[in-house]
């Protein structure tokens, strides 16, 4: 099983640098038999990696006439600069957001997490997943922790499985405490077996993670989460300002 993994992965490796050097936006590829040829592989494997290129947006499949290179579709920008829900920052760049998949379960806080969170090793937490998706298309997986009550008020994060429920509009009603500072650390990685199941890329396909942490105006930290975005679809934009340099 490992080794076919190993197979599909360079065979994607190798088709993408072929598409990238030798074929523009629109252009139609070769049929799956000469692409066999050319990458000295099954036509089962050319099928598959194709499969897995048009998931991650860079061909496109129309039955019975071919596979065409992506026409490069303008990616979504997402400003992480202000507190605000990413249901609502998709709504703002003209896209379409849904909520694809999610859960709420109690689960055993991580040790990052309960440091963050001011709570014991392994103490029961909320945990929530959710996929969001842009325009129909696997986006953004957002799992957070959140400690099962709040300054004597029991939390009850259920309503989430609902895009009509962001995260910080929960906290501001069910704490009475808006968040109003979240701190994020962005990194960027490659796509494991978890995150290709909930995005629907290719092992290896570039992502960004981040850690996400929620504040009160008290400072007391509401929420601990990690999200992950698929860079083919979203782009993050930080803006960063301050006071004008005075003139010389």
């Amino acid at each position: 099983m490992a080794r076919r993994e190993t197979a599909l992965q360079a065979a994607h490796g190798r088709l993408r640098e072929l598409i990238g050097s030798e074929f523009r936006s629109g252009d139609k590829l070769p049929n799956e038999r000469d692409l066999a040829e050319r990458l000295e592989v099954s036509r089962a494997t050319v099928r598959e990696v194709l499969g897995q290129l048009a998931a991650e947006g860079v061909v496109t499949r129309t039955w019975g006439i071919g596979t065409f290179v992506h026409d490069g579709a303008e990616r979504v920008p997402v400003s992480i600069s202000d507190v605000t829900a990413l249901r609502d920052r998709i709504t703002a760049s003209g896209h379409r957001p849904t909520l694809q998949d999610a859960a709420v379960s109690r689960a055993t806080c991580p040790p990052d997490c309960a440091k963050v969170l001011g709570l014991a090793p392994e103490a029961p937490v909320w945990r929530v997943d959710r996929l969001f998706a842009v325009d129909g298309v696997p986006a953004a997986w957002i799992r957070d922790h959140l400690p099962l009550s709040f300054d004597g008020r029991d939390l009850d994060p259920s309503g989430l499985v609902s895009i009509d429920l962001d995260m910080f509009e929960f906290l501001a009603s069910a704490t009475g405490m808006p968040v109003c500072r979240a701190e994020i650390e962005l990194a960027a990685v490659l796509a494991d077996e978890e995150s290709t199941a909930r995005l629907g890329v290719a092992v290896g396909h570039p992502l960004i993670t981040a850690t996400q942490i929620g504040y009160g105006s008290n400072g007391a930290a509401l929420f601990h989460g990690h999200f992950t975005v698929r860079t083919d679809v979203l782009t993050l934009k930080i803006s960063r300002g301050g006071d004008p340099q005075p003139a010389r």
